[in-house]
């Protein structure tokens, strides 16, 4: 599985860094990989992405693309919100 995830947006007008990572999860340590295949499976992020995001006006978005092998990409856009802590906290930590 590979991983692919950029940020844009900023807070009250303010523009953040746009950043972008690419992480083959097959090639990370098992307990890593494990860690990224449950937190972006296609399942976990359409029901995050079907989350009710009214008070998400501002801040980060992320598009997070999931590419599996035999499969088409599979894009998500995702408000910060939307994304628990220990998610964020993993995308921080790649």
């Amino acid at each position: 599985m590979i991983i692919e995830i950029a940020t844009e947006g900023g807070f009250g007008g303010i523009s953040a860094a746009a950043s972008r990572k690419r992480i083959e999860a097959d090639r990370q340590p098992q307990d890593l990989r494990d860690a990224l295949c449950a937190a972006f499976a296609p399942k976990t992020l359409t029901e995050l992405s079907q989350t009710s995001c009214a008070a998400c006006p501002d801040g980060l978005s992320y598009r997070i693309t999931v590419i599996e092998a035999g499969h088409a990409p599979q894009i998500f856009i995702l408000a910060e919100r939307q994304i628990p802590d220990e998610m964020l906290d993993l995308i921080d930590r790649l």
